[in-house]
């Protein structure tokens, strides 16, 4: 339901605005109307803004350098502590802060650079002592004859070309009669490169780096490192430094992990004080408007009233005049909705926070998701095995959670609820994995066999539909009531009563029931035309087209929950076929595994899609203003900043 909310407005001194605005941020319930969203001249100006505002964005970036999201688990009693004794307020205390962040900052990339050069460090070494390892045995042998080695990187496809080619000018700069000397090793390096090891005579080493470098040779280098002569020290050497390096990169990487837990918490809590306290200012800029006097405008939730006030009262006297009155229907447009209902209920507003929330005044369809989500769900699922593990599975997540609240504790017992319903109709069905129970447990079901009777299941997901749209035209028509729209009125009554024609109609036709329904049939489609043609006209005609498919939509309801029974019982026909063998049961656990995801991804998604599409199109018009309380960043508050 929608929580009745009163206008309440303050009238007080100015001498009292900065005290009034934390104790007002203290009480967290004021929905503050900003009635002038207008600074006044240069308001928002000035070096103590400023600063904040440059420290605030400067705490961010140390935050996100520092890759630190846990906000979740802040200590709210060191904040508390923190804004008494830190004076933000002060220009000399905010250069002190700064100048304590500038040495952090400076302390922290020191420790990201050390880092970054230990994993390059890393890379660089593995190269090398790959490399030492495959060229050592050439280059020492090359060397210990007189030669000179070098490294190059060659186009594999040009390296015989290339290699012909030097080995024509070495013989053109030998003396005659001196038989020239040119040996090689080849590494491939991708899919086109080659490391190439070349050795010489010495002498004419020069010449040989020269032509090189004229047809494309590169001298090989890691990270800006020249391989000359690298792969001639023992592969030892390079195996003895990857053995610390690791060790130091630990050592590194934990002295940011320190200073993570360390610094994170006083970062955040130093960015929470000065967000609130610019918020604060630009508030407190925002009711002065000159004079001795300020007035502030607010919503609060009716069965907060009496608080609000004795606090107000008890903290400024007779320094505050306090009025209120409930809100005007021009106003309801700008009243903030704020959400109330009962404890079984309250998970399922998770489904408004996908649509803008209702208006105020509206109906709020929290309870009746509530009933038919579970529902809907529990009955394509119909299974007592499924349904118990998907219990423990919802029971686990919730205390995995701790019973806080949140998303993962809203759709923890969201689960508990469709996982109930399911078992009980598991017992309306007689299944337990399948066919299982009544093989193993003589289960017999209580209502029908789904397998066996489709058409009694479909016809009960009609009935379902029926119940689920026309409920959803109830309350469409009661929303053109309230707003006085007669045009809903009249298309929604017309609907139904088309709908209630039509199917009077076809049980009678049908002879379902020995009652004469012809003329019955007759006046109830006279007078759904009749609201139609004065509501809309055509368009009436095609809203009772779109709600009967509508209701003949809700059959997926037995056709989902009848591919699961049948998958579920092909799972166990595996074991007959291939007897009680590990091949057999395997095949059965995979079956029921794969049909466990299916069930409860599309009994979910379906039954969503029922709510969305044909129950909300009914009468639901997300128009409502959310509901923001002027309060502490405390944990049940605060939402990070990125």
């Amino acid at each position: 339901m929608i929580a009745e909310m009163v206008n309440l407005r303050m009238l007080g001194l100015k001498s009292d605005i900065k005290e009034l605005i934390e104790h007002i941020r203290d009480l967290g319930i004021l929905h503050i109307v900003e009635e002038n969203n207008d600074y006044p001249p240069g308001a928002m100006k000035g070096p103590v803004i400023e600063k904040m505002r440059f420290l605030r964005a400067g705490l961010l970036g140390l935050l996100e350098d520092l890759n630190w999201k846990d906000w979740d688990n802040l200590d709210w009693e060191s904040i508390e502590y923190l804004r008494k004794v830190v004076p933000i307020d002060d220009i000399a205390s905010l250069e002190d802060i700064e100048n304590s962040l500038v040495k952090f900052k400076k302390r922290l990339e020191e420790i990201k650079d050390e880092i970054k050069a230990l994993e390059e460090s890393a890379i660089v070494l593995k190269q090398v002592h790959h490399l030492a390892v495959y060229f050592h045995p050439f280059v020492t042998s090359e060397r210990s004859k007189g030669n000179a080695v070098s490294l190059w990187l060659i186009e594999s496809n040009r390296l015989n070309g290339l290699l012909q080619i030097l080995k024509e000018k070495v013989r053109s700069v030998t003396p005659v009669g001196q038989r020239p000397f040119f040996n090689h090793k080849t590494l491939p390096q991708g899919e086109n490169l080659s490391l190439v090891a070349l050795s010489t005579n010495p002498d004419i080493e020069p010449t040989l780096i020269e032509v090189l470098k004229d047809l494309g040779g590169i001298p090989y280098k890691t990270f800006g490192i020249a391989m000359d002569g690298l792969a001639v020290e023992s592969p030892h050497k390079t195996q003895m430094e990857l053995k610390w390096l690791p060790k130091k990169l630990a050592e590194a990487n934990e002295a940011l992990e320190e200073t993570r837990k360390e610094w994170g918490p006083r970062l955040a809590a130093l960015y929470i004080l000065m967000d609130e306290r610019l918020e604060s200012l630009a508030l407190e800029k925002k009711l002065i408007k000159g004079g001795e006097y300020f007035t502030l405008n607010a919503w609060v939730p009716r069965s907060n009233l009496d608080e609000v006030i004795s606090s107000l009262k008890e903290r400024f006297k007779d320094r505050i005049l306090i009025t209120w009155r409930p809100p005007q229907p021009e106003e309801w447009d700008k009243v903030p909705v704020l959400l109330e209902n009962p404890k079984w209920a309250r998970p399922f507003e998770v489904f408004l926070k996908l649509l803008p929330l209702p208006g105020y005044k509206s109906v709020d369809p929290t309870a009746l998701i509530a009933i038919f989500f579970p529902m809907f769900a529990g009955c394509m699922i119909g299974d007592i095995g499924y349904g118990i593990i998907f219990l423990l599975c919802g029971i686990w997540a919730k205390r995995r959670n701790g019973g806080n609240n949140g998303l993962l504790c809203d759709i923890s017992q969201i689960l508990i609820n469709v996982s109930i319903l399911s078992i009980l109709w598991g017992f309306l069905y007689g299944e337990f994995f399948g066919d299982l129970g009544h093989r193993l447990l003589h289960l017999r079901p209580i209502w029908v066999e789904r397998t066996q009777g489709v058409i009694p299941v479909m016809a009960f997901a009609v009935a379902l539909g029926f119940t689920h749209v026309t409920l959803g035209l109830i309350l469409g028509a009661y929303e053109g009531l309230k707003s006085n729209n007669k045009r809903h009125i009249y298309e929604r009554v017309g609907t139904i009563f088309m709908i209630l024609g039509i199917i009077a109609f076809v049980a009678d036709r049908a002879k379902i029931i020995q009652i004469d329904l012809l003329w019955p049939a007759l006046g109830l489609l006279v007078f759904g035309l009749a609201f139609l043609v004065r509501g809309g006209g055509l368009t009436g005609l095609v809203e009772t087209i779109g709600s009967i498919g509508n209701i003949l939509s809700y059959i997926r309801i037995a056709a989902i929950g009848l591919s699961s029974a049948i998958l579920a019982m092909v799972a166990t026909k595996f074991v007959d076929v291939l007897g009680v063998s590990f091949l057999g049961i395997a095949l059965a656990l995979l079956i029921h595994l794969l049909n466990l995801i299916i069930a409860i991804v599309g009994s979910a998604l379906h039954s969503a899609r029922l709510h969305y599409v044909e129950f909300f199109g009914k009468f639901y018009e997300g128009k409502g203003n959310n509901y923001k309380p002027f309060r502490r960043r405390r944990e049940t508050a605060w939402k990070r900043p990125y």
